[in-house]
């Protein structure tokens, strides 16, 4: 029995899967993450001697450009203090600027005890200032700040401080006189035994001297407006009660400006 031909197996190729898309985006975390692109290199600076001649550094061009911003600053500021010079004396000789006057009217004491007890030797002493003050200007005003008034004995072995007073401020228009008043009193101020019995007597003889001295702040007015107050003293030498007794002398008191410059 004759054999038919063999018949051979047939094989199916398993089915393919479908490969997936993968998102726009998508990272695979095992895969190494790129390098970091690195910096383009530094154009190598060039020695002085292999730069192009005819062809200055920028470090001197900046030299030079601060140069000039100098001068220009420098030329401005000569300009604005120039200005300021001239507008100061066209100022100066318009307004003719000049300092108050004062005078002292009377110094009166209502008290003037001193008293000896086992203790030491005590002074108590009450005392009245007339001051008058006088603006000379005929274009300026003047103003006066809050101050403080200081009276004193005058000794040989030292002033006796016998009383301050507190003055309030003012203002003064122009070609004005204006008379400050203030009370000064003291109690208990110990002196020496000597000094006591010569101000004693002195006191009943009328040959007591007194000192005042006023510090107040000065200002000058114009057009209605106040300038800065600059601090000042007035200082009026030592008058004896006999002096001034009935208006019979009004000395002169001068100008302690700043506290160090002395004007008469």
């Amino acid at each position: 029995m004759a054999e038919g031909p063999a018949v051979k197996p047939v094989f199916q190729k398993p089915a393919v899967k479908p490969v997936l898309q993968k998102p726009p985006g998508y990272r695979d975390p095992a895969a190494p993450r790129p390098a970091a692109p690195k910096p383009p290199p530094r154009r190598p600076q060039l020695p002085p001697t292999f730069r192009q001649a005819g062809k200055a550094p920028r470090r001197r061009r900046r030299q030079f450009s601060s140069c000039c911003l100098c001068c220009w600053l420098l030329a401005a500021a000569i300009a604005i203090a120039f200005l300021i010079a001239v507008a100061g004396s066209i100022a100066y000789l318009w307004f003719q600027p000049r300092l108050p006057s004062f005078r002292l009217q009377s110094v009166q004491a209502s008290r003037f005890r001193v008293a000896t007890r086992s203790d030491g030797t005590f002074l108590n002493a009450a005392t009245t200032v007339r001051i008058l003050a006088s603006n000379p200007n005929g274009k300026i005003g003047l103003a006066y700040g809050d101050g403080e008034g200081w009276v004193t004995v005058v000794d040989d072995d030292g002033d006796v401080e016998v009383g301050t007073a507190a003055i309030a401020g003012f203002e003064q228009e122009k070609k004005n006189a204006t008379v400050v008043r203030f009370s000064a009193r003291a109690k208990g101020v110990m002196v020496d035994d000597a000094v006591g019995s010569r101000l004693k007597a002195r006191f009943r003889s009328k040959e007591i001297r007194f000192g005042v001295e006023v510090r107040t702040k000065l200002g000058v007015r114009v057009g209605g407006k106040t300038t800065g107050k600059v601090p000042i003293r007035v200082l009026c030498q030592a008058v004896s009660l006999r002096q001034v007794d009935g208006g019979r002398t009004s000395p002169k008191c001068h100008i302690n400006l700043l506290r160090w410059i002395n004007l008469h």
